[in-house]
Order: C-alpha cells, then sequence, then structure tokens
C-alpha cells in the first residue's frame, strides 16, 4: 500500500485542498490511519494573536486529525505569494531537509499520509527549489487537481507531462468543481480527452459542492461524493518503482 499521497494542482485554487480532505476522510472510512501535512500555506491570517493557515486547519478540522500544527504545517506565512517570495518578505528560510523530517514524523504515527502542495508544480518554494523538488525528495507519487472547464486539457497535459520528465511518478488525476460553471462540450468531453493524452487514468469527477463552506469548516456532502466518485482503490495499490 502506498504511504504518502501527494495532492499538487494545475493552478491554484482547483480544490486542492477540498481533494485532499476528501481523501483524508475516505481513507479513515476505510479504517486505516492516515496523516495530513500541507509543508506550506501561504496567505494565512492572524487570528487572536496566532498565525492561523486556513487551509490546514480546514482540512483537520473536519476529518478529526490532531497531530500538531507545526507537523501539518511547518511553514506558515502570511503573504499572499509564491513560497519562495513569501518567505523572503518574512526573513523566512524552507528548507526541504526540515520538511521532509516532519514528513517523517508524521509517517511513523499513520500508515499513510496524504500531502498538500501549494499551486502547482512549478511553483518556487525558496530560492533554488520548485514543489518538484519537494515531491522527489518526499517519494512519493502524485495525484494531479485539475478543473473542468475550457483550458484544462492543455494545463493537466503541461502537468503531467513535467512530473513525467523529472521522474515523478503520476497516480491519477481528479476534476474537480463540475458544475460550478455551465456544463457544456468541453466539460463533458474533457475528461476523456485528458486520461488518452496523459496516460495517466482520470481517477473521478467531483461536482461542486454548494453544502461545502472551507471557511466556515463545514465539508457538506464532500465524503459521500468522494467515495462515491473517486476510484479509492487505485490510490491504496503500491507502486513496484518504490
Amino acid at each position: 500500500m502506498r504511504t504518502g499521497i501527494f495532492i499538487t494542482g494545475t493552478d491554484t485554487g482547483v480544490g486542492k485542498t477540498v481533494v485532499a480532505a476528501g481523501l483524508v476522510m475516505a481513507l479513515k472510512q476505510r479504517g486505516l490511519n492516515v496523516g495530513y501535512m500541507k509543508p506550506i500555506e501561504t496567505g494565512c491570517v492572524i487570528m487572536d494573536g496566532e498565525i492561523v493557515a486556513k487551509d490546514s486547519r480546514f482540512v483537520r478540522d473536519v476529518t478529526g486529525i490532531r497531530d500538531e500544527m507545526d507537523l501539518v504545517c511547518p511553514y506558515r506565512l502570511k503573504a499572499p505569494a509564491a513560497p519562495s517570495i513569501a518567505s523572503r518578505l518574512e526573513d523566512v528560510h524552507i528548507s526541504l531537509n526540515y520538511i521532509v523530517d516532519q514528513y517523517f514524523q508524521l509517517s511513523l504515527l499513520h500508515e499513510i499520509v496524504v500531502v498538500e502542495g501549494v499551486g502547482g508544480l512549478m511553483v518556487p518554494l525558496n530560492n533554488n527549489e520548485l514543489v518538484t523538488d519537494l515531491i522527489l525528495a518526499l517519494g512519493v507519487e502524485a495525484v494531479i487537481v485539475s478543473r473542468p472547464t475550457l483550458g484544462t486539457i492543455n494545463h493537466t497535459l503541461l502537468t503531467a507531462n513535467m512530473a513525467k520528465m523529472l521522474g515523478i511518478p503520476v497516480a491519477g488525476i481528479i476534476i474537480n468543481g463540475f458544475g460550478k460553471e455551465a456544463i457544456g462540450l468541453p466539460e463533458r468531453t474533457n475528461p476523456d480527452e485528458i486520461e488518452h493524452f496523459s496516460n495517466v487514468p482520470v481517477l473521478g469527477i467531483l461536482p461542486w459542492m454548494k453544502d461545502l463552506d472551507a471557511n466556515a469548516g463545514r465539508p457538506g456532502s464532500l465524503l459521500s461524493e468522494f467515495a462515491e466518485r473517486i476510484n479509492i482503490n487505485s490510490l491504496l495499490q503500491s507502486d513496484d518503482g518504490y
């Protein structure tokens, strides 16, 4: 069984946090001891004198994870920018070795750890390293989250092909937010085109859920939708390369 899954996206705002939360809940429902990690979160806010990582807190709250926030989200930065820029502004050095150490601590506590990235694959984390370097350092497989609308074929294929070129195994693609915008020919045909040209399985399509409110910590129907629409069994299978 896989011990780690990295959730990346074709862009920011495609729903990586929603997918990460749904995956954690679905795996826990199967009786697995699951951990969650978002190594770096930017755009954090100050509440009651504490810096709060909203995405990480949402996943912890809705999944019942109780690991310390310093393990779950080691780097919490205020500026809504790429980690390389936010860390520079706040005089913080982002160390991949430190993230890997924190991930290792979580992996000792859980059977499987879901790791959520920041932005897409080519987002810079510091002056020298990108998200791709982090995935390779962790030695885990990636799941790509993409949007359903016109233009997603290009973005998704670019992401999948870049991962393959760099030696990052891609376990699958999840299309998120189906139905938030009008459903036309692209939305109906994109999944098959993406799967055909990427040679990566589309694990499922998540609909836009009106009852999900990340700001209020309400998962709505996320668990039932995830369990019904996403091929969890494929994600649980080990890869011979690891």
